[in-house]
């Protein structure tokens, strides 16, 4: 069966120059068995005081010294990191990398390698790629069920919109409301491949081209039931 790469990333650096940190992913198929997990702490970034004092979630580190003094997390080089990437999508004969917010990740991935070796290319293997927000929000958030959920429980933006980051999908999908991401690479990389296989799982074929309003179609729905 064809087995589908889920990555997500966490970064330093803000939302222009991101620098990641964190690389955590797993390997799944179109049902959603998953038969690999890797979970990458970054040494370049990651060991720089300067670099991470800037991370959104810097008051998170204490945990991922803590994972990677237990083994769970192993801290490596840059480089390092992209080689087993690249061993892990021939090992399994990846043919699509799939990220919640993909062209961030893809972004984030691009700049650390400019920034450690003044080279963009991050992946040097041809693959498709493939955006799990747009997907969701073409599909499983597409509709007036989920639009009512979201109004119900208060998951809406300041401008009145649906909400469609993956932790409001992950609680919508689940019927979990406490659940709240870790917004570590490993643990938000698992929400995001339970998201994909529902998608998967769903008659309606989505589309998950890389965009950067994917939320759009969903607020445009809640505009239509309102008349």
């Amino acid at each position: 069966m064809e087995k589908i790469l889920v990555f997500d990333t966490e970064t330093a650096g803000g939302l222009v120059n991101p620098l990641v940190y964190d690389v955590g992913g797993v390997v799944m198929d179109k049902s959603g068995f998953v038969y690999h997990r890797f979970h990458y702490a970054v040494l370049d970034i990651i060991g720089n005081p300067h670099i991470m004092d800037t991370a959104y979630y810097a008051s998170k580190m204490p945990i991922y010294w803590q994972k990677v003094a237990a083994g769970e997390i192993a801290c490596l080089p840059f480089s390092d990191v992209l080689r087993k990437l690249t061993a892990t999508i021939d090992l399994y004969d990846i043919h699509t990398i799939a990220a919640y917010n993909f062209n961030f990740d893809n972004r984030a991935l691009k700049n650390t390698c400019k920034f450690l070796y003044e080279n963009e290319n991050w992946l040097n293997r041809s693959v498709d790629f493939a955006c799990i927000w747009a997907g969701a929000c073409d599909t499983v958030m597409k509709t007036t069920k989920y639009i009512k959920w979201a109004e119900k429980n208060g998951y809406v933006t300041e401008k009145g919109n649906p909400q469609t980051n993956a932790e409001v999908c992950f609680r919508y999908i689940t019927g979990n409301a406490g659940y709240n991401e870790e917004h570590t690479g490993g643990k938000d990389a698992e929400i995001e491949a339970h998201i994909l296989a529902a998608i998967l799982r769903r008659r309606k074929k989505a589309d998950f081209t890389p965009s950067a309003f994917p939320w759009k179609k969903v607020a445009d729905l809640k505009k239509e039931m309102e008349g």
